[in-house]
């Protein structure tokens, strides 16, 4: 039995290049691509850009699980992907905001492994943050720091499976340490 791998973690601390590394590791791992209301960036192609009304729509028709709203932008989660995923014994990956876990633990039900992904430092992480230019505003950084203090404190007891620090440049030792995290998961 598969699980519905979620990585948290908060902006820029790398969970797109873990998700990516992890597919190219096991073609049993399934991108879960969310709708979003925002154009894709340079480079950015596991997301799908819809308009704001497209996803009213959806929602309305029960395809999408959740719409997050995060950073002025609205995400939407299919449903029909997960569950196809899960049938046919493949991993489902999606990376979530750790403040809407419970909506993913009502959805799915004892079918989770959850990880969640630190950076090495606040430091290192405002420098990711500011490199592509995501965060000219400082707004990314100020959520971390509040997503990092409740995780810290007894907040997120119990939520996540267990912990990896984003360390600069391990992709590759990440994903490799996820993957073989999982895989222990799944047989217990």
């Amino acid at each position: 039995m598969s699980k519905f791998l979620l990585l948290l973690g908060p902006s820029g601390v790398g969970k797109s290049l873990i998700i990516e590394e992890l597919l190219r590791l096991d073609s049993r791992f399934v991108y879960i691509s969310p709708f979003m209301t925002r154009s894709l960036r340079e480079g950015e192609k596991n997301k799908i850009s819809i308009s704001s009304e497209e996803m009213d729509e959806m929602w309305n028709s029960g395809e999408l699980l959740v719409i997050n709203k995060l950073y002025g932008i609205r995400y939407a989660t299919p449903r029909l992907p997960i569950v196809q995923a899960l049938a046919q014994g493949n991993f489902p990956v999606l990376d979530w905001p750790i403040s809407r876990i419970k909506t993913m633990t009502q959805a799915f039900p004892n079918q989770l492994c959850v990880i969640y992904v630190s950076p090495p430092s606040i430091e290192a992480l405002r420098q990711r943050l500011t490199k592509d230019g995501r965060d000219m505003d400082g707004h990314r950084l100020r959520s971390a720091r509040e997503e990092l203090k409740a995780y810290e404190s007894s907040r997120y007891i119990g939520v996540c499976n267990f912990e990896i620090i984003a360390e600069e440049n391990q992709v590759p030792k990440i994903a490799h340490a996820i993957h073989s995290n999982y895989l222990q998961f799944l047989r217990q």
